[in-house]
């Protein structure tokens, strides 16, 4: 494990999108001492399955971003790594999400969401700002973080045996790393720290189904 290195992981379909989010990455200011490599993924059949594949990559601090998502915080990798090496118990770090989850599984209808961040969606951009509790100023606990990014100092095997698509990874994910005993969390973030890209298209009937799925296995019973 190489813990001054660190990993962009990206599923890419669109060229376009993901030079620009490359172009942001390249950018960032990052520590002395420290590399940063990007993989990207293509023709991926799940996002689980593909991040499961960065697991054999010997960087310690793993960033699981969309294609989408453009980091606009240049000291991005040096508050990340702050937040890590000051708490060794967090495992898992994201830019929003909720202290609590909602039985059905969708973090976006928790009464306490958490983080910022600015999406551009119907041809605006819409700034999001939750309340994000008053812990140290570092990150907040969360139940569940949203996939746009998900910054990990552990390696937890991502669950591409229940989730085959592209929903409900990374709130499966957040509930694996708390099963496993670590911590997870959303930045305290004084101006948002991603532009997420996000576009309009929505695959209801797959996003229903793995979350029938989530329900079955985190909800309603242990998963294992």
């Amino acid at each position: 494990m190489d813990s001054h290195s660190f990993l962009f992981v990206v599923c890419v379909n669109d060229e376009p999108l993901y030079s620009r989010c490359k172009s942001h990455i390249m950018q960032l200011t990052v520590p002395p001492s420290y590399s940063v490599d990007i993989m990207p993924i293509y023709d991926s059949a799940s996002m689980a399955s593909s991040y499961n594949k960065a697991l054999r990559h010997p960087s310690k601090y793993k960033i699981y971003l969309h294609q989408d998502t453009f980091i606009i915080h240049q000291h991005f990798l040096h508050d990340m790594l702050h937040i890590f090496q000051s708490h060794q118990e967090l495992g898992l770090l994201g830019v929003a999400g909720c202290k609590t989850l909602p039985p059905n599984g969708i973090w976006w209808e928790s009464g306490e969401r958490m983080g910022k961040v600015i999406e551009y969606r119907g041809n605006a951009y819409h700034p999001l700002d939750f309340e994000h509790g008053d812990e140290d100023g570092l990150f907040t606990p969360a139940a569940a973080i949203d996939g746009l990014l998900m910054a990990a100092q552990y390696d937890v095997e991502w669950r591409e045996d229940l989730f085959r698509g592209f929903h409900f990874y990374d709130t499966s994910q957040s509930l694996e790393f708390q099963k496993h005993g670590y911590q997870v969390g959303v930045a305290c973030q004084k101006d948002p720290w991603c532009l997420h890209f996000c576009g309009d298209s929505f695959d209801a009937a797959a996003y229903e189904a793995d979350r029938q799925t989530f329900v079955k296995h985190y909800m309603a019973k242990p998963s294992r």
